[in-house]
This record gives C-alpha cells, structure tokens and sequence, in this order.
C-alpha cells in the first residue's frame, strides 16, 4: 500500500493495544520525515516520538486519546505554518496507515514540553496497533459530495474528478471540510470557508486542516503522474471575500494515459 492507496483506507482510530512497535520502524518514522514534502521547506520543523510509558511523557488537553505512542510535530511559528504542518503530518499519518498503525489527530492536547528548540507544537498524533478495526470502506467516510464542495466552470476530465475526489477525504477539524474548489478542466482554485468564529485558535485549526486536505492533491496528482503547479495569484489574494478566503490556484496537466480507473477510492480497501 503506497500512501495514495491509504488515502482511501483510513480512519481515526481512538483504541490502541500494548503492542510495543519495533525500534526499526520507529527509525523509519523519523527518515521518512525528513523526506516528506513541504508547502514551505524555509520553515523549520522537527518530529519527535513521545512514548509516555517509557519515559514518563503527560499529554495534557480536553481530547486526549490514551496510546502507547505519540507524535509530536514542532514548527517556528512564521506565516503559513500551519498549512506546512498539516502538509507534512498528513504524509507521515498516512505512512503510518500503510504500515499497519492506527493514528488519531489531537488538535486540543499538548505535550508537557509545548516548545522545543524554540519551535512550537503544531499538533500531537496519537499512534499504535489498533484495538479494533485498522482500515475503512471510503464509501462510509462522513464527507460532503462533490457537489457541495466544488463548483464546476468547465467539464471536469476523469483525472481531475480523481484528485479532487482524494481531496474530499482528507479529515479536518471537527470534520468541518473547510475548503471549497471552483473547478476548470485544467486548473482548481482553492478557497477556505471563513471560520465560524474569529478565534485564533480556529483559523489554525483550519489552516492546518488545508494543510492536510492539499497533501491529498499532491498526493492523487503524483499517483497520475500529473504536473501540479501551485501558486498564489495576486488578483484573486487581494480581494476580499464574503464566505472564505482564497488560497492558492493548483494548475494540473499531463498524465497517465489513457482512463484511469480510481477505484482505490471508491472500494473497500485492497487489504482490509
């Protein structure tokens, strides 16, 4: 399972066993995040491994999820890092996912230490092998429709369905799918929903919730050997908005050739 396919399988899962993961895999955790993408690579960051039981680590917060292990993603705290963090922690969750871990996001716990090397925690990820079931149908994701989401100018080519189809199941705070598309046959703008209360706190959440669902599109569009070009326009940045704020525009084009058939999204999981 590469990690477009466990875009389709997974789910958050709250119940974890004793079993102890091997050091080797923990290693891995570690080099594949340095190799992950980044919406922003000037923006330092750093990845640790929390083990509460082994080393006397208290997550602190109102959702704490008990798990033998926790990730803890630090970042300096520039413009636009949490839409970098939720870019590069949805890769390592969904690393995770094909590695057989079930994974949880806390958006409202913390670690004792909440600032490391003068970095600041973006988020904790709860992670172990889970108690009960690993993998979800992606039928039964509680997710808008296409429909709600998106607002198509021009025919929408199947390749293009299938990236925004992996856009839509990316998971966000309180499940709110803060982001909507306005959709051409080559190009997708991308808007964020204004948050329902002009909290700090909120718009991070939801910029980091961007973060995730973006991944996604990078993720779908290297699968399809698809060209992704982002950029931010200054025509469409400069205008205000009643309902959201835009983000960026995501140009897409090549390809593979020929129908693609995106079942990987649409069918219960390979290996579940």
């Amino acid at each position: 399972m590469n990690l477009y396919e466990a875009i389709g399988c997974r789910q958050s899962v709250r119940n974890y066993t004793k079993r102890e993961a091997p050091e080797h895999l923990k290693s891995k955790i570690l080099s594949f995040f340095e190799k992950t993408s980044r919406l922003n690579d000037r923006i330092r960051i750093e990845l640790e491994i929390l083990e509460p039981d082994a080393k006397h680590v208290r997550i602190r917060g109102m959702w704490k999820v008990e798990a033998p292990y926790y990730l803890a993603l630090y970042s300096e705290t520039v413009d636009g890092y949490e839409r970098n963090a939720g870019y590069i922690m949805e890769q390592i969750v969904l690393y995770l996912t094909a590695k057989g871990l079930g994974t949880c996001y806390l958006g409202g716990s913390r670690p004792d230490q909440p600032v490391k090397n003068g970095k600041k925690c973006v988020i904790l990820v709860a992670f172990g092998y889970p108690e009960g079931k690993l993998y979800r149908e992606s039928p039964l994701a509680k997710r808008l429709p296409l429909n709600s989401l998106c607002t198509f100018k021009e025919e929408a080519g199947e390749q293009m369905k299938t990236v925004l189809k992996a856009a839509r199941l990316a998971p966000s705070a309180f499940n709110a799918q803060p982001w909507r598309f306005v959709v051409y046959s080559d190009r997708i703008y991308v808007f964020a929903r204004k948050p329902r209360i002009s909290l700090k706190a909120e718009k991070g959440m939801r910029d980091f919730s961007i973060g995730v669902m973006l991944s996604h599109i990078m993720l779908a569009a290297e699968e399809l050997w698809m060209e992704l070009k982002t950029e931010t326009e200054e025509q469409f940045a400069a205008k205000a908005y009643k309902n959201g704020d835009y983000v960026a525009t995501l140009t897409l084009q090549g390809g593979t050739p020929g129908p693609f058939h995106d079942s990987l999204l649409e069918s219960p999981c390979p290996i579940c």
